[in-house]
């Protein structure tokens, strides 16, 4: 088990990777976060340090989601998807690869979220990633699926910085 500030667990085997995060809010209000294009620019899908220079997310099934970020000094990373499943307030499911040049993907990836109440003000956020495609990432799967695992730590911490 690996700690990124959230439980994080990894299967290098069969590239999956399992991050698990407690919130002190309510499950609607986490989910909002999820699914309002406004919200979701705040926070989801670049790591810290990284600055958001394009975000559009239509939170529906068969929906896009785009996020192009840049961190100082670097290449503009541009991740594009599709929605496949969103079941309010608790389950959220999509498919998202990366360029990082031109007409190059490197990884592609079917991720799914899951919302748990645990309580009135309480509630648990699961992601599990599994890599579909790997193509030019240094390290191959085992250091995609580490990326996932630390990537979606920091994606909890800037949510939960948006929740307060």
């Amino acid at each position: 088990m690996r700690q990124a500030g959230s439980e994080g667990t990894m299967d290098e085997e069969r590239g999956i990777a399992r991050i698990v995060r407690d919130f002190d809010f309510p499950r609607e209000s986490v989910f909002k976060m999820f699914t309002d294009p406004k919200k979701a620019a705040k926070w989801f899908g670049t790591p810290e340090g990284a600055v958001v220079v394009f975000f559009e997310l239509d939170a529906r099934p068969g929906g896009a989601i785009t996020i192009h970020d840049q961190e100082p000094g670097g290449p503009i990373h541009k991740t594009s998807g599709t929605i496949l499943e969103i079941v309010e307030p608790e389950r959220i499911q999509f498919k998202s690869a990366t360029a990082l040049l031109e007409g190059e993907t490197p990884f592609e990836a079917l991720q799914t979220v899951t919302l748990e109440e645990l309580g009135p003000r309480k509630t648990r956020v699961t992601v599990v990633v599994q890599v579909l495609f790997v193509a030019s990432v240094p390290g191959g799967v085992d250091a995609l699926v580490e990326g996932f695992t630390l990537g979606w730590g920091q994606t909890f911490d800037k949510l939960q910085r948006e929740l307060h």
